[in-house]
Order: structure tokens, then sequence, then C-alpha cells
């Protein structure tokens, strides 16, 4: 999951000035039922013009799921579905029977920024992973999960402050560091048992462990371990203090090529990668570089 600046995307989207384009759907919007809300926002799709922007902000890359794209467009997903929000009444088990909480979704938020995110149509759509094995139907679709013990759904047009959304949000950086990978397959990176719950949760409807996903993140770990063991080796054979330092500046530098997230797609399995082998024995002037990472 890539971490995205709120601030950055708010004066990026003010610069775009998109306060006058949500304010002009709203007076149009005006007066009329929500039903014929619904259908205004369906044929209005005007957060498709931020597009560009959101991609600036995150490289290219999809906010969920941090692959670049290719075959596969990118799509402004609603982090509060604008039509209708749907609940697992068992969200452990994916294939658990699904309640409406938000019969017309939270139609109020349909233009507002805030509520933007971009994904890949892999993590947005609702569809089977067609390369892996599994059956299940994954996807974010019009499912949004909140934990009902904490919090409770807000009526509409009420403020969401009251909700305890249950998915990751990209735009809360505590919610991204949760999440990391092992050996390029997606894994909570924390022992609290609800925030684990809530990882488990974010992976399977965002579909983070897709085959596909995982192949492409296993490439990025193989290649960050390779740089990782070929430096140790040459490390551990200098003759001198100064050869020594100068290899490990090569493989810095190396290293921060591949968590350049301006240059490279999944910079948090590498990222990842490079954590894991800073704590294993022989390793320690890794240390160095994960403080600057």
């Amino acid at each position: 999951m890539r971490y995205i600046d709120r601030n950055r995307f708010r004066e990026a989207v003010d610069a775009f000035g998109w306060e006058a384009i949500k304010d002009a759907q709203h007076n149009a919007m005006n007066g009329m039922t929500i039903p014929q809300k619904k259908e205004y926002i369906k044929n209005h799709p005007e957060w498709n013009q931020l597009q560009p922007i959101m991609r600036e902000l995150s490289h290219h890359k999809c906010w969920y799921s941090e692959a670049p794209i290719g075959n596969n467009d990118f799509e402004v997903d609603h982090f509060r579905p604008k039509s209708k929000s749907r609940q697992k009444d068992d969200y452990t088990d994916p294939k658990s029977k699904s309640t409406i909480h938000k019969t017309n979704g939270y139609w109020w938020l349909a233009y507002e920024w805030s509520n933007f995110r971009l994904s890949g149509i892999h993590s947005n759509k609702l569809r089977r992973d067609r390369i892996g094995e599994c059956d299940d139907v994954k996807g974010k679709g019009d499912c949004f999960p909140l934990d009902l013990i904490s919090g409770r759904v807000a009526n509409d047009e009420e403020n969401t402050a009251c909700e305890v959304p249950v998915l990751l949000d990209p735009l809360n950086p505590v919610d991204v560091c949760l999440l990391t990978f092992d050996k390029g397959i997606p894994v909570p990176a924390t022992n609290d048992p609800e925030e684990i719950e809530r990882v488990q949760q974010s992976i399977f409807y965002y579909h983070l462990d897709l085959d596909q996903l995982n192949r492409d993140r296993k490439i990025v770990w193989d290649e960050c371990v390779e740089h990782i063991q070929d430096a140790k080796e040459a490390i551990d054979n200098s003759i001198t203090r100064e050869a020594k330092k100068g290899l490990m500046d090569k493989c810095f530098r190396e290293l921060r090529k591949m968590v350049d997230s301006e240059r490279k797609a999944y910079t948090s399995t590498a990222k990842a990668c490079i954590m894991v082998y800073s704590e294993l024995t022989g390793y320690d002037w890794l240390k160095l570089l994960v403080r600057t990472l």
C-alpha cells in the first residue's frame, strides 16, 4: 500500500479548482430525490478529471497495491461507496452472507475529493484470481466493512467521524504501516489482534494477494536479496576499512534505487526485505541504511 500525503492531495485538488466543480454538481442535484441524485451521480463521473493529479501523487501506481499502470486501467475508487455500501455479517469468513448497511451508499460524498482513492481494477472490481488457484471472489466493489462495536453507521449527510472503517486507508500513515510483506506475500506488520483483522480484511477486499501481484513482488524481493547477499560477501572479504566503506556505499546506492517510489513499483516490498535482513546476524551494517529509508 502506498502512503499518499493528504495535504499534498488537497493542495493539488485546490489548484485544479475542484471546489467549483463539486459545487456545480451539488447545485445541479439540489431538489432531487435520492434516487434521482444517484442516477445523476452515475451519469456524471466528474471525479475522473482528477486522475492525472492522483497518478502524479503516486508516481503512476495504484494506491492500494502499488502496481504500475499496464494492461489494467486505473479508476477513481470512492473509499466510502457512493451508491450502496455492504458489510459482511461475519467478515472474517469471505463466504459469509453480506448485508447492505447503507442502501443509498454515501451519495453525498460522491464529489468529495477526500473520498477518492486511485485504484487498479483488480483492487476495485469484484473478480476471481484467474491465475491462482483461489475460487473466492475478491475486490472492493461496494464493500465497506465497519467496526460496529467501536462505532456506528453514519446517517445520510452526517459527518462520518462516528464510523470506524475496517479497511486500511492509503491516506492514513498509521494504516499503511500495518501492512508489510514476506517474500512478496502481504502480511500484518502488527501483533494487535484487532489490527491484524483489519489487515486481513484489507488484503481480501483490495485483492492484495492476487497471484500476479505476489509473483511481481517476489521478483522485487529476490532482487533485493541478491543485492544484499552480494554486498555481504564483498564486505566480509574486504581487506581494509576504506574498502568496506566503499562497498557499503555502493550497496546502499543500489538498495535506495529499489525503494525509490518515483522509479520503482512495490517499494514497500523492498523496504520490508531490507528490514528483515537488517535484523539477521552478520547484516548489522544494513541497520545504517534502514535509518535513512
